[in-house]
């Protein structure tokens, strides 16, 4: 039965990613939102019956401190990433890929992470496509807040989350320069950066791959590129 549901929830989540590629935000978030609220009224197994449950279907992807293998990373991994995301301007880098849920994912801490960045990335979309003065920074503070708890809800497996920390963070940053809070913007690119040199010295190759257009939209953004 919670199997079933699981897989309920991972078709909703394939049917989000869908309409976001499709660009029709606003399906996009009634199906995130929908998903999530769907995720809820899942009871949640004991480890044991994870366990089971992983045995009976393919290898289970769940988060463990001892296996960088299984990680929302590895989920991201799934996605078919075929240009930079670049989707505010040459000055500004924004992760704008829903993050797809394998079918053999089980661990519901992966699946909450990934289903609330949809929902805060859904939300995030459709405030970028409204333009109005009133209603965007209402879409945008939902879609911080919604990135804030998905950042929270991954802290403890940070060292097997670099790329999914990353995304957050950098569009928690853009919501808040978008809404007009560019200080609050600029204090978190060192923390991005840090980030991204980590990856790099760790030869992370497909994670970085997520991030094509970060290090041009960086340089782009900074004064002395401007004023060239």
């Amino acid at each position: 039965m919670e199997t079933m549901s699981l897989q309920t929830v991972i078709i909703q989540n394939q049917q989000t990613i869908a309409f976001l590629q499709a660009r029709d935000y606003c399906s996009a978030l009634v199906s995130a939102s929908s998903a999530l609220h769907s995720l809820d009224s899942v009871p949640v197994p004991t480890q044991q019956e994870q366990h089971d449950e992983g045995n009976r279907m393919l290898p289970p992807v769940r988060s463990s401190s001892s296996s960088p293998e299984s990680s929302t990373d590895q989920c991201m991994l799934h996605a078919n990433i075929q240009e930079d995301d670049r989707t505010c301007g040459t000055q500004t880098f924004m992760y704008s890929h829903a993050i797809p849920l394998p079918p053999n994912v089980t661990d519901y801490a992966i699946i909450a992470s990934i289903l609330i960045f949809n929902t805060a990335l859904a939300h995030h979309l459709v405030a970028l496509l409204l333009l109005d003065k009133e209603r965007s920074p209402q879409y945008l503070h939902r879609a911080k807040q919604l990135y804030t708890l998905a950042y929270n809800s991954s802290q403890e497996d940070i060292e097997h989350n670099p790329l999914f920390l990353f995304v957050v963070y950098n569009n928690t940053a853009l919501a808040n320069l978008q809404i007009g809070d560019k200080d609050l913007r600029n204090s978190c690119v060192g923390y991005l950066v840090s980030i991204y040199v980590v990856m790099v010295d760790k030869g992370y190759i497909s994670r970085l791959r997520h991030l094509q257009g970060f290090l041009e939209s960086l340089v782009a953004s900074m004064p002395t590129a401007a004023a060239a």
